[in-house]
């Protein structure tokens, strides 16, 4: 992984010192990421249900001053109709370890607070740790990896995940293509990614469908582990 970053870096900006980028999370203008948990263990008796093996869910980051991190899981909706007070606990927050992207053009966040949502059959629950990104000017933080305590309803489970901005539709690899015409699918073309439609994809999906009133089977995602460079 180092030797891939280290020589996209030295393609961008040649020879000589290289300045890190400061750490951001894409912006919510973006659409957020697209996060693909995958189970560490087995899950507890009765609940392979609610903790499959592998999941999704779309994530809304921002960044704020002094390197702070804010996101938001598309799964917890905000209050209809809108609220002054936020309720306690939807908004996941944390801090970039340091301002900028580290030797290795990497980002971390120690993690965030707990994000959750709803009561009884219905609650969701999200703890994120060990957060890292690719922090370099070709990536921009819009792949990171990290591991999750993730819990709905009564059952809990560890997760790891791997995530990728923009959250982008697709029926195939063509609607992947970040050169694709007349519109571009926005995804940064060092990204090793296609069009996939595994089961864990569905929750994504669904959401994608239902907000942008189209019909896709599918969603654009790394094709392989983090950081799934070609």
């Amino acid at each position: 992984m180092r030797t891939s970053l280290l020589s996209l870096l030295l393609v961008l900006t040649g020879c000589g010192s290289v300045v890190q980028p400061e750490c951001q999370m894409m912006p919510s203008a973006q659409g957020g990421y697209v996060l693909r948990f995958t189970r560490t263990g087995t899950a507890a008796a009765g609940c392979d249900a609610l903790n499959p093996v592998e999941t999704s869910d779309i994530w809304i980051f921002d960044t704020l001053a002094n390197s702070q991190v804010r996101a938001k899981s598309v799964a917890m909706p905000y209050p209809e109709p809108p609220v002054a007070t936020l309720p306690a606990g939807l908004i996941g927050a944390g801090k970039f370890t340091n301002r900028d992207a580290d030797a290795d053009s990497l980002c971390h966040v120690d993690s965030l607070t707990t994000m959750s949502d709803g009561s009884g059959a219905t609650f969701l629950s999200y703890t994120l740790t060990n957060l890292e990104s690719i922090g370099s000017a070709a990536l921009q933080n819009a792949e990171f990896k990290g591991d999750v305590a993730y819990t709905a309803g009564t059952c809990s489970a560890a997760y790891t995940v791997q995530a990728l901005s923009p959250a982008v539709g697709c029926d195939s690899d063509a609607d992947c293509d970040p050169f694709k015409q007349p519109f571009s699918s926005g995804i940064f073309s060092p990204f090793d990614q296609g069009c996939h439609k595994d089961a864990w994809t569905a929750p994504v999906v669904a959401y994608l469908n239902n907000v942008n009133g189209t019909s896709f089977g599918g969603v654009c995602f790394l094709n392989k582990p983090y950081p799934s460079l070609k």
